[in-house]
């Protein structure tokens, strides 16, 4: 795991990355500006139409810089269980996917603001699924960097449940999901969109991919400050 000794120029993005970053930023741009003058009744709300990128464009950047140091084949995999379990409670209680439903089958839906569409809808005889972009994204780089901390953890398999969750960032999401007033599964996109969640949940997405990212790059969970003062003489 890194430690706060790490170096404070890895944090500064090079030229070849500012120049990456700007492209996407300007093709979001052009994507949100198209889809403005090209709808008929387009939705006009500036945060309606930008925070979904910033859950995109989060999640990428934690795909992108973040990587676990495996270890053992059973610890990784003891990991990954620990961050697929993470994804489906954080999936269930988010509204991505649910039990019952109408049985319309699938569907694709397009007319909505880019990183709400396209949107898989899946309804079954017992199984919904909502599947909006910018929400999977988030949800997979929140589960990601949980089983990174899982990998990261030390101290034996309390020790490392312990140390994961210690961390609030790791139970914080799905907290504000039961609470913040997620969409629920079978709910339609217009009613999304009269959501005023979508605030809340994107301070709480930014603030648990942040700790949870501390807890990678610092070591700041439980274990690590255990670890650290039975490391002093």
């Amino acid at each position: 795991m890194s430690t706060s000794t790490a170096p404070l120029r890895d944090a500064i993005p090079d030229t070849r990355s500012l120049v990456t970053w700007a492209a996407v930023l300007n093709a979001e741009l052009i994507l949100v500006l198209g889809y403005v003058v090209n709808t008929a009744r387009p939705a006009t709300d500036p945060f309606l139409l930008l925070f979904p990128f910033v859950w995109l464009n989060i999640a990428g950047l934690v795909f992108l810089r973040v990587r676990p140091e495996l270890t053992s084949r059973r610890r990784t995999l003891a990991s990954a269980a620990v961050g697929l379990g993470y994804l489906l409670v954080l999936g269930y209680v988010g509204g991505v996917y649910g039990t019952g439903g109408q049985g319309t089958g699938i569907r694709l839906v397009t007319q909505a603001p880019p990183g709400f569409s396209p949107t898989v809808v899946f309804s079954g005889a017992t199984l919904s699924v909502v599947l909006i972009p910018w929400k999977v994204a988030g949800y997979l780089a929140l589960s990601y960097l949980v089983f990174v901390t899982a990998i990261d953890a030390s101290g034996g398999a309390l020790g490392g449940f312990v140390g994961l969750f210690s961390c609030v960032s790791c139970v914080l999401p799905i907290i504000a999901s039961i609470l913040g007033g997620f969409v629920g599964v079978g709910a339609t996109l217009s009613q999304a969109a009269l959501s005023q969640s979508y605030g809340l949940s994107t301070a709480v997405f930014i603030a648990s991919i942040a700790l949870l990212y501390g807890v990678h790059r610092f070591d700041v969970t439980l274990v690590g400050r255990l670890r650290t003062l039975v490391g002093r003489p």
